[in-house]
């Protein structure tokens, strides 16, 4: 799974590479431990962490908890276990959410859209 992470806002969007399998893992996973929610409008998926330090916590807990289960082992001793793991993901950092905030293109990035509302008055 290789992940590009951009700041947008007061927090960081992930975009996810990889397959419909690892991305569904990763969303739900995400969603279950930090109430995070899954976007399926960039790449695979997006993901809103609100800190680069919580996107790495994620990044830990979704090889240490495995682990945890396996072994029967405590928490502490699953992440020493699987620090290079951690460190062997591929992650890019590249700011593609204001790249996409200054094309001409419109792309809905969270403004809301009166037609998909039902309602027919001009924005």
């Amino acid at each position: 799974m290789n992940y590009i992470v951009s700041q947008w806002g007061r927090g960081v969007s992930v975009g996810l590479a990889g397959t419909p399998e690892e991305v569904r893992v990763d969303a739900t996973l995400a969603h279950n431990l930090f109430n995070i929610n899954f976007f399926d409008d960039l790449f695979n998926g997006r993901l809103n962490f609100p800190s680069v330090c919580k996107f790495y916590r994620f990044l830990i807990y979704k090889h240490a908890l495995p682990t945890m289960s396996r072994r029967k082992c405590s928490l502490a001793e699953a992440i020493k276990i699987n620090k290079k793991q951690v460190r062997s993901h591929f992650i890019l950092f590249k700011n593609f959410m204001n790249e996409l905030d200054k094309t001409p293109y419109s792309y809905n990035m969270g403004m809301h859209n009166d037609g998909d509302f039902g309602y027919y008055y001009e924005d």
